[in-house]
């Protein structure tokens, strides 16, 4: 269910455009299910992994992966599944070293968990305003969490199969930064949790 994606803000245009630009909202994950083999025939164990130091607001920021454990992302989601975390290829058609993907599933039961999207670019909308445009992709009401980073809020996505965004930003290191978040319905305190947790990395 992968859709075209839209430009994103942080790609280079003319220099009189690159202080104004927006990422724009990347494409749909596939969560094509795995043969019916990968569930069936393997038991999902409960390997615990490795440790995990986040970063405390790295001066530069090398990849997506690295904001976002695996040992507690299981605990938020409540899940003792083996997930795993890839670093996403960059897009030769954007400017190199300003946004990341990381891509989290299971091993045996869930393709797809989440996509973490980090974007870090000097010459970018602020993030609360690239967060404010962001919410044309909602479908129903934004709920905010307050505190957080310049701003952060969640929603459902629109045009999507149950899926849901999660959003926050703030200026660091002379940067504009901004995390999303695309993932599966959850609760609310998933939500929050995530944005807290990510926005204090940024």
């Amino acid at each position: 269910m992968g859709r075209i994606r839209r430009a994103l803000a942080v790609a280079l245009v003319p220099a009189c455009l690159a202080a104004c630009s927006t990422p724009a909202a990347p494409a749909e994950p596939s969560t094509t299910a795995k043969p019916a083999t990968t569930v069936t025939s393997r038991t999902p164990t409960t390997t615990k992994p490795p440790p995990f130091t986040p970063p405390a607001s790295p001066a530069k920021v090398d990849g997506a992966c690295p904001f976002l454990g695996l040992g507690e992302l299981q605990e938020l989601l409540g899940t003792s599944e083996d997930l795993l975390a890839t670093e996403q290829p960059a897009d030769p058609a954007y400017v190199p070293h300003t946004e990341f993907q990381c891509r989290y599933e299971g091993k045996y039961v869930h393709p797809w968990l989440l996509d973490l999207w980090i974007f870090a670019a000097a010459g970018s909308y602020r993030p609360a305003t690239a967060m404010k445009n962001y919410q044309a992709d909602c479908s129903g009401p934004v709920t905010p969490v307050p505190g957080v980073g310049e701003g952060a809020y969640y929603c459902n996505r629109k045009d999507t199969d149950g899926k849901a965004m999660v959003i926050t930003g703030k200026r660091s290191h002379g940067q504009n930064r901004l995390a999303i978040v695309y993932l599966l319905k959850h609760r609310a305190e998933v939500y929050t949790s995530l944005a807290r947790m990510i926005a204090d990395r940024l």
